[in-house]
């Protein structure tokens, strides 16, 4: 939509891409039940939300509400989304949904070894040995871990590394945080480097007809790599499937919580600003700890 070219820059492209998909879904509708999207009237909007499926969740319809909403401003169009009978259209969808997400498993310690293991010697086995390693110890998101470049790294003298890592899906702005590599996730990665030949630029890279390319993993890499190594692994089918981008990140949060850390480190170092969410993530492995003791 040519509307949302003024937003370039402004917003992270995973953004935009959002914006255009929910509104293009929207505008499908709408074509196909005889309504106008835009301008939408608010009884499109919230005959809209009530006819979205089961299968959407409750999130799904938060962000295609604030899709429609941003472009209808874009436009200088009055907001449909702040009528009544939208707000009521929205609560009563919601009611009809369990709010509470799915959740990725977490990739501990165990598991993570489990999946190193499992990798060969060859360029791929090498980067994804450390890709897993680096994944788990920075707390990284996939976009994050795959936009990792060698100049990012600044080594420690107990053989470990401080990882830049310069913006975030939370951080817009580019104000960064740093992430620790331990001194095992360290020799993993020169090893990939040494046998890449990598001496500048991205650190994970495709691998292509037994060489290494110029370009970054795409993020959607990293789940697909995790799935791949843990089938390697032996693990079972209903964990490969449960595996995802995401896994490390909440794995090693887990792990922290069951080590006896608290909330506030662990969103320190994973780079989170909500409680809500990091709590989630670790709320089983502090069940655990509470209940081993109780008893």
């Amino acid at each position: 939509m040519a509307a949302l070219l003024r937003l370039d820059g402004a917003y992270s492209e995973n953004t935009l891409r959002g914006y255009r998909a929910d509104f293009r879904t929207f505008e499908a509708w709408c074509n196909a039940n005889g309504h106008t999207a835009l301008p939408a009237a608010p009884e499109t909007v919230a005959a809209f939300l009530g006819a979205a499926p089961s299968t959407a969740s409750t999130s799904t319809l938060r962000r295609r509400l604030a899709s429609i909403r941003k472009v209808h401003r874009l436009f200088k169009f009055g907001n449909p989304a702040e009528d009544e009978d939208v707000v009521i259209a929205l609560r009563r969808a919601q009611r009809t949904r369990h709010r509470r997400p799915g959740q990725a498993l977490g990739l501990t310690s165990d598991l993570r070894d489990r999946l190193i293991d499992a990798c060969p010697a060859d360029l791929s086995g090498l980067r994804d040995r450390a890709l897993i390693s680096i994944g788990y110890d920075t707390l990284c998101r996939r976009s994050e871990l795959v936009a990792f470049r060698l100049e990012d790294l600044t080594w420690l003298a107990d053989g470990g590394m401080l990882a830049l890592i310069r913006r975030a899906k939370n951080d817009p702005f580019g104000d960064g945080r740093e992430g620790y590599v331990s001194m095992r996730s360290a020799g993993l990665l020169d090893e990939w480097l040494r046998a890449a030949g990598i001496d500048e630029g991205w650190l994970f890279r495709r691998v292509v007809f037994d060489g290494v390319g110029p370009n970054p993993l795409h993020p959607h890499s990293v789940g697909r790599i995790l799935k791949q190594r843990a089938a390697a692994a032996g693990t079972s089918a209903e964990t490969v499937d449960a595996l995802s981008g995401h896994s490390m990140r909440v794995g090693a949060a887990q792990d922290m919580m069951a080590a006896g850390m608290g909330l506030l480190p662990i969103m320190k170092t994973g780079g989170w600003k909500s409680v809500n969410v990091v709590a989630r993530y670790v709320q089983n492995a502090d069940l655990l700890r509470v209940s081993a003791n109780r008893w």
